[in-house]
C-alpha cells in the first residue's frame, strides 16, 4: 500500500459522519480508527461498507468464534496451523472445509463481528482517523444482510461524543424532515422504538427545536436519537428559511420524497379524508370490480356509469392542489385507475357476463381456502392439492387479464402453504401497482425466508433493486443468488452487467473456495 494516498481526517468529527461522507462520495479504500490500544479498519468499495477488521486479538475471527462457543480452541489452533502464512486461504474458509463450522454460521458470525468492530470503533475515543484510498481492493462482503445506511445508523447509535453530535446537528433552528415516506423508512430500516416514535412526530417540515419539543423526550435523549437518523439519511436537514433539496443519502437509488403534510395542523375531517383515501388505494387489490366501484353484483349499467363519475369527481388527482392532499397524488391516481378498469369490464355486457362467471368460480375457490375441510386441515397432501388447484386457477386468471382476482387467490394460497415460486409470482403481480411495492417486497423476503437457496427469489429481489437504481442492494441479492448457484447464467449475466467481468470472476473464485 506504499503508493496509496493517506488522508488524516478531522478528529472533532465523529466516526459515523466520516463514514456517511465517504459513502456519499463513493469512496474506495480503508477508513482507519486508532485508539491507545487498538487500530480498527472499515473497508469501503465504491461507497459501500463491505467489512471491518481489528488489531485486537479478541476482535479477530478465531478468538471471536472461540469466545462465542462456535469452535473450540483446538479447532482454532489447528486451522491457524493449516493456514500458515497463506493469506489466500482465509481462516473462515479453512474452518468450513475442515467441518469445524457450517458456512451459514460463518456468514452470520462474520457479520456480527464486523458490526461489533464498527460499534467499538465508534464508541471509543480516537487518537486519529485516516482514510487510505485503494482503488483495487479484493474485499468480500461480510455484511450481506445489511446495507450501508443501516450500518452507519448502527455506528451512530454507539457514538458517545455528545459535542460531535451537536456539531453535526448544527443550529436547532435548522429545518428537518423525513427523507422518504414514513412507511418506506420503517420497511427499510431496523429502527428502535424511540427512533420510530421520533420519526412519527416529524410530520411535514419543522425545526429541530420544534421536533425536540413535540417529542416530549429529554433533550439529551432526543438528540442522541435524532443524530443517527440524520447521519444515516433517514431524515434530512436544511436551513430554517427554506426546505433544502434532499442530499443524496447513503441509501441511494430511492425515489425522491413526496411533499409532506403536517397532519396535526389539519382539521379532523381532513385527517379522516386522508385516511379514507389511503385505505381505498390499498384495498384496490383486495376487492373485485364491483367493490372497486362501491357497488353490489347486479348493479345496472347506469349505476356503473354513475359510480365511476362519482369516484372521478371525489378522488380526482387534481385534488393535490388542496393543501391537505398534496402528498396523496399516487393514491388518488390509483383509486381512479382501479375504478376505470372496473368500469371497462362492467359497462360492457359481454365482458361483464364473462367476469361474473369467473367471479363465482373464484369465490368458491376462496371459500375452500378460507375454510378448508378437516382432511385438508390435517393432511399435508390434501392441503397441497387445494393450494395447487388455486395456484393453477390464478395462472389462468393472469392469462385472462384478471390480475386482481389472481392476486387474491395467490395470497390465500400462500397463507395456507407458503411456497417460494408462488410467493415470487405474487410479488411480480403486486409490482404492477406502485402502491403495493411494500407488499411485493414482503412477498419476496418471505420466499427467501422459506428457502434461502431459491435463486429465483434472489434474482427477483435483485431486479427490484435494479429498477430502483440501488446498486448496493442489487449486488447483495445477486451475490446470494450466485452463492446458492454459481452456475446460474442469468445471475452471472446480471452481476457482470453490474460489477464487471473481473468482479464476477473474483466472486466465483470465492464461491468455489467456500464449497471447498
Amino acid at each position: 500500500m506504499s503508493g496509496d494516498t493517506v488522508n488524516r481526517l478531522e478528529l472533532s468529527v465523529a466516526l459515523p459522519d466520516h463514514m456517511a461522507r465517504l459513502a456519499r462520495e463513493g469512496a474506495t479504500g480503508i477508513l482507519a480508527v486508532a485508539t491507545s490500544r487498538t487500530r480498527r479498519e472499515i473497508l469501503l468499495v465504491k461507497g459501500e461498507i463491505r467489512a471491518a477488521r481489528s488489531s485486537a486479538e479478541e476482535e479477530k475471527l478465531g478468538m471471536w468464534l472461540v469466545d462465542r462457543g462456535k469452535i473450540s480452541e483446538d479447532d482454532r489452533a489447528l486451522s491457524l496451523l493449516s493456514q500458515g502464512g497463506d493469506e489466500t486461504s482465509p481462516l473462515g474458509h479453512l474452518l468450513v472445509a475442515r467441518g469445524s463450522l457450517e458456512a451459514g454460521v460463518l456468514e452470520r458470525e462474520l457479520q456480527e463481528l464486523t458490526l461489533a468492530i464498527i460499534r467499538r470503533a465508534s464508541a471509543e475515543p480516537a487518537l486519529f482517523y485516516e482514510f487510505v484510498a485503494d482503488e483495487s481492493p479484493e474485499q468480500p462482503d461480510t455484511v450481506p444482510d445489511l446495507f450501508t445506511a443501516q450500518i452507519i445508523l448502527i455506528a451512530a447509535r454507539a457514538c458517545d461524543d455528545h459535542r460531535a453530535k451537536l456539531a453535526a446537528l448544527g443550529s436547532l433552528q435548522r429545518t428537518v424532515w423525513r427523507s422518504r415516506e414514513f412507511d418506506h423508512l420503517l420497511q427499510d430500516f431496523n429502527l428502535t422504538p424511540t427512533e420510530g416514535f421520533l420519526l412519527s412526530r416529524l410530520e411535514g417540515t419543522r425545526t429541530i427545536s420544534d421536533l425536540l419539543q413535540v417529542s416530549a423526550l429529554p433533550d439529551d435523549q432526543a438528540i442522541a436519537t435524532l443524530y443517527p437518523l440524520i447521519v444515516a439519511g433517514v431524515v434530512s436537514v436544511g436551513d430554517a428559511t427554506r426546505r433544502a433539496a434532499p442530499a443524496r443519502s447513503a441509501a441511494a437509488g430511492e425515489p425522491a420524497p413526496a411533499p409532506s403534510v403536517r397532519e396535526e395542523s389539519l382539521a379532523e375531517i381532513q385527517r379522516q379524508e386522508r385516511a379514507n383515501i389511503r385505505r381505498l388505494a390499498e384495498e384496490g387489490r383486495r376487492v373485485d370490480h364491483y367493490g372497486a366501484l362501491g357497488l353490489r353484483p347486479g348493479a345496472d349499467r347506469d349505476e356503473v356509469n354513475r359510480a365511476l363519475q362519482r369516484i372521478k369527481e371525489r378522488f380526482s388527482p387534481s385534488r393535490i392542489s388542496e393543501r391537505h392532499l398534496k402528498d396523496l397524488g399516487p393514491e388518488l391516481e390509483a383509486i381512479c385507475e382501479r375504478a376505470t378498469e372496473a368500469h371497462q369490464v362492467l359497462s360492457d355486457w359481454r365482458s361483464r357476463e364473462r367476469y361474473d362467471a369467473i367471479l363465482k368460480e373464484v369465490q368458491k375457490e376462496r371459500e375452500r381456502l378460507a375454510a378448508p375441510d378437516q382432511r385438508a386441515a390435517t393432511d399435508a397432501g390434501a392441503r397441497s392439492a387445494v393450494v395447487e388447484a388455486n395456484v393453477k386457477r390464478a395462472d389462468e386468471l393472469v392469462r385472462e387479464g384478471e390480475f386482481y382476482l389472481a392476486i387474491q387467490l395467490l395470497e390465500h394460497a400462500c397463507k395456507l402453504e407458503p411456497r417460494p415460486a408462488e410467493l415470487v409470482k405474487l410479488a411480480q403481480l403486486l409490482l404492477r401497482n406502485p402502491l403495493w411495492t411494500n407488499r411485493a417486497l414482503a412477498a419476496m423476503r418471505r420466499a427467501i425466508e422459506v428457502d434461502p437457496e431459491y435463486v429465483e427469489a434472489w434474482l427477483e429481489l435483485a431486479l427490484f433493486w435494479r429498477r430502483r437504481r440501488n446498486q448496493e442492494r442489487e449486488r447483495k441479492a445477486l451475490e446470494k443468488a450466485l452463492t446458492a448457484d454459481p452456475d446460474n447464467p442469468r445471475a452471472k449475466q446480471m452481476y457482470k452487467e453490474l460489477a464487471g467481468k473481473r468482479e464476477l470472476e473474483r466472486l466465483l473464485r470465492r464461491a468455489q473456495q467456500q464449497r471447498g
